[in-house]
């Protein structure tokens, strides 16, 4: 019989899992809360301007993932960022660009960073990959004398069943998950030791303020600036325009301000005209009046933003564990949060997998 494999998150790690384990011809089901994929590579549409509110850029050199971008996917609307990244300081005080920092490519694509997710996806065969979508698993079970993994949701109704379970969920939820599931897995104590070891990273708020101004505007002064301070509440401000004509082909401009860890925190709950009005306070030793009034604003809240330290993938998927679960994420990667390391993360537990078996 094939063996299959359920895959809990569809973003960049679930995706590069898909991709090795449909290659080596085993069978794959991806579960995914969301409408879509690609889960913190995100690009919304507003008011006809094309917007990255969560992943900013891809910097994969030397990665899995470049390989991938360069020489398996299509590259008529990769785009290499050419404006550079420039410090700021909290006086306003815009530094010039650092040769070092800007030596290594910056790429996005024409229409959004959502286009790589969407493409890995669509690659995907057809008669090996099912997605699930709106789809939740709120507890796992492992059948004696089944050698399954039964996937259920919140009333305990059975979603699913697979021979192992790839998890990428970020690491305190892929904690709850475990925890939740411990008493119905074969290991109880070794799974509960796995779930100290994920409890262990904790992750960043980030408020991300999307808005955008009718022309005439300013020429950017960057493609980002980026706060030397790391505890001011503006930690990070991309111009959306530079990236391609496509971001705002009207001339206008599109801004996106991400608000610093401890700022996002206090933050979170705050009613959206709050947050945009704080934002724009924030905005004015470094412009002035110029941003004052933008013709639209939007909030996004990301819970996860960013994983704070790491837990190495050997110590949550020991061999000696025997689980047919596999953890991984970006924080199993030594360079949390970037999407390159997501994938390698993905492409890690397809391997152990394939291993195993």
């Amino acid at each position: 019989m094939t063996r299959s494999v359920a895959i809990i998150g569809a973003g960049m790690a679930g995706l590069a899992a898909a991709r090795s384990l449909t290659e080596a011809g085993i069978p794959v089901t991806i579960y995914e809360k969301s409408r879509g994929v690609g889960g913190r590579v995100a690009t919304r549409r507003i008011e006809g301007c094309i917007v990255d509110h969560g992943a900013q850029n891809l910097k994969p050199t030397g990665s899995a993932l470049a390989d991938v971008i360069e020489n398996e996917l299509p590259t008529d609307d990769l785009v290499r960022i050419m404006e550079p990244t420039r410090l700021y300081t909290n006086d306003g005080t815009i530094w010039p660009a650092d040769p070092e920092r800007e030596a290594e490519p910056k790429y996005t694509y024409r229409n959004g960073l959502t286009a790589l997710p969407k493409m890995l996806a669509e690659q995907l065969p057809a008669e090996q990959t099912t997605f699930r979508f709106e789809t939740r698993i709120h507890r796992l079970e492992e059948e004696i004398g089944e050698n399954q993994v039964v996937l259920r949701g919140p009333d305990g109704e059975e979603l699913g069943r697979a021979d192992a379970v790839i998890l990428t969920a970020p690491a305190p939820q892929a904690a709850d998950l475990l925890g939740d599931s411990a008493l119905k897995l074969r290991h109880t104590q070794q799974t509960l030791e796995r779930v100290r070891a994920l409890r262990m990273v904790e992750y960043t708020y980030c408020l991300s303020v999307l808005l955008g101004y009718a022309p005439p505007v300013p020429p950017a002064p960057a493609y980002a600036l980026l706060a030397e301070d790391r505890g001011t509440p503006l930690l990070w401000l991309a111009f959306e325009q530079t990236k391609a004509p496509e971001r705002a082909p009207n001339g206008e401009a599109v801004l996106i301000a991400q608000l610093g860890p401890l700022f996002s925190s206090l933050c979170y709950g705050e009613a959206d005209e709050t947050i945009i009005g704080r934002t724009l306070n924030e905005l004015r030793p470094l412009f002035g009046e110029i941003y004052e009034q933008p013709t639209w604003a939007q909030v996004k809240r990301w819970k996860y933003s960013q994983p704070r330290g790491t837990v190495r993938f050997e110590e949550v998927n020991a061999a000696e564990y025997e689980s047919p679960i596999i953890v991984c994420g970006d924080a199993l990667r030594p360079e949390n949060g970037r999407i390159h390391q997501a994938y390698a993360s993905g492409l890690e537990a397809a391997e152990t997998i394939r291993a195993r078996w």
